[in-house]
């Protein structure tokens, strides 16, 4: 069995001109626009008495050798005042309504540090709602499928630039 390759000069001439780690690009962007659809879940999970701290939920590309995005709460940027003008990390406020604090600590998530001599027989405090995990849950799905229908986009997009030179 025999087949031809035609237009292997042309590939040949863009993988030579191909930048280093160009496939960064449209990875990243297909991330981006699935990331979408788990950002607008975890918005609309969050607590009413916590709604004004939507802006702390970001899609944030990583640094590192691999084209990752995280989805969640940052606190980059943000300060949140209460009424006795105590300043707070909006990161925090989401983590507690998450994962809950004092008696009321949710037993799905594993906490790095167990609770404090001090506080150990303290009962009550914000009751975890894990809306963050069950945005993912309900929204992973669709993220995938905007993923999969884009990244072949992107790519042949990203192809098309490189090869018009």
């Amino acid at each position: 069995m025999s087949f031809t390759l035609t237009g292997d000069k042309e590939l040949l001439k863009i993988l030579s001109e191909f930048p280093e780690n160009g496939y960064r690009k449209p990875l990243m962007a297909s991330f981006r626009k699935a990331a979408l659809p788990v950002k607008k879940a975890m918005i609309a999970g969050l607590p009413a008495s916590i709604r004004p701290l939507k802006s702390a939920i970001k899609a944030v590309p990583y640094k590192g050798k691999e084209p990752e995005l995280a989805v969640g709460a940052f606190n980059k940027g943000m300060v949140y005042q209460n009424r006795r003008g105590q300043n707070w990390s909006p990161y925090m406020i989401i983590y507690w309504h998450n994962y809950g604090t004092y008696a009321n600590r949710t037993g799905e998530h594993r906490f790095s540090n167990a609770r404090k001599k001090v506080s150990s027989l303290r009962r009550g405090g914000i009751k975890g709602g894990l809306f963050i995990e069950k945005a993912w849950e309900s929204s992973k799905a669709q993220a995938q499928k905007i993923f999969e229908e884009t990244v072949d986009k992107e790519i042949v997009k990203f192809f098309q630039k490189h090869a018009a030179k």
